[in-house]
């Protein structure tokens, strides 16, 4: 009976002795198969990282950081995490992160006005926008990949609306100005800033507080007149030309259409004026300009001219 017990107790014994050195076994090995396999992360790592480093391509950095968080996700399902992997895949994706976060900050401080209310260029405004507006788009697309959470995400993109709102406020102001600015132009422009009165007209007849035009009565219905006020060209905004052009159309092979112009200075010639020798003076600041085709005026009173063109005179 003894001797039965001593060999039940003898094979318990082994048994147990068979489990604990497969239990340790088996532990070393997957101790060992860990450790082979944060080595093989840790070089997939290494060469990952080197080859964003090496790389220009701003796609081809994305599809290397895209892969890096792809290799991570896979990582992490494994049983048993590796420390020393964990840290490094954090390294990794942190400096390749950083990398786009240094452009998309480079792509702010390159659009940024620093002097925004000096600044009255427009177009300026205009193209940083453009620019600012695409940076939302790209960080929209690419922050999943990009940024570790969400709300670093809203936050850039937040500073980035910041600055376009703050765009939007001056071009809209700008255009205003710019609106007004040429409201102004034209009303110093105009006829009630330069003094002018009505004028008179009928088929034969133009009359108007400086010169008195009479065409010949076969020209009635044929003609006609427009004005213009010159502050750049011909005149200045302190010196503005009030530019009539009478033009004409006429049967006569030898008379047939032409057109002129009258120049009238309600303060004076500019310096700038060269033309004016070409052109025959009338009173004190009207010049009759060159004629086009057979012209309009017989503004040298010549007898051939005198019954087929129109006739001026000063007040």
């Amino acid at each position: 009976m003894n001797k039965n017990n001593n060999k039940t107790i003898i094979s318990i014994v082994s048994i147990i002795v068979v489990l604990v050195i497969c239990f340790f076994g088996y532990n070393l090995y997957q101790k060992k198969q860990a450790e082979v396999i944060s080595a093989e992360k840790l070089t997939l790592l290494h060469e990952l990282t080197k080859q964003f480093n090496d790389e220009n391509d701003r796609n081809n950095k994305f599809n290397l950081l895209k892969d890096t968080l792809d290799e991570q996700s896979k990582y992490n399902l494994n049983s048993y995490k590796d420390t020393k992997v964990k840290d490094e895949f954090k390294s990794s994706i942190n400096i390749m992160r950083d990398y786009f976060h240094k452009d998309y900050d480079n792509t702010i401080k390159e659009n940024n006005i620093s002097d925004l209310n000096n600044t009255s260029d427009k177009s300026k405004f205009s193209d940083k926008k453009a620019k600012l507006d695409n940076l939302t788009k790209v960080i929209e697309k690419e922050k999943d990949v990009t940024f570790e959470t969400e709300q670093q995400a809203q936050e850039k993109q937040s500073e980035v609306e910041k600055l376009i709102k703050k765009y939007e406020e001056h071009i809209t102001e700008l255009g205003k100005k710019e609106k007004e600015a040429k409201t102004e132009e034209k009303r110093k422009s105009s006829p009630a800033d330069i003094g002018e009165k009505p004028v008179t007209m009928t088929s034969t007849h133009y009359e108007n507080e400086y010169f008195i035009v009479d065409v010949p009565a076969k020209w009635s219905g044929k003609w006609s007149i427009s004005k213009t006020i010159d502050t750049k060209d011909l005149g200045t905004p302190s010196q503005p030309a009030i530019i009539y052009a009478f033009s004409r159309s006429g049967d006569n092979p030898m008379f047939g259409g032409g057109g002129q112009t009258v120049h009238v200075y309600p303060s004076g010639l500019p310096s700038k004026v060269n033309s004016v020798k070409e052109w025959t003076k009338f009173g004190s600041n009207i010049y009759v300009g060159v004629g086009a085709s057979s012209g309009f005026f017989n503004e040298k009173n010549e007898t051939y001219y005198k019954d087929e063109m129109a006739k001026i005179r000063a007040k």
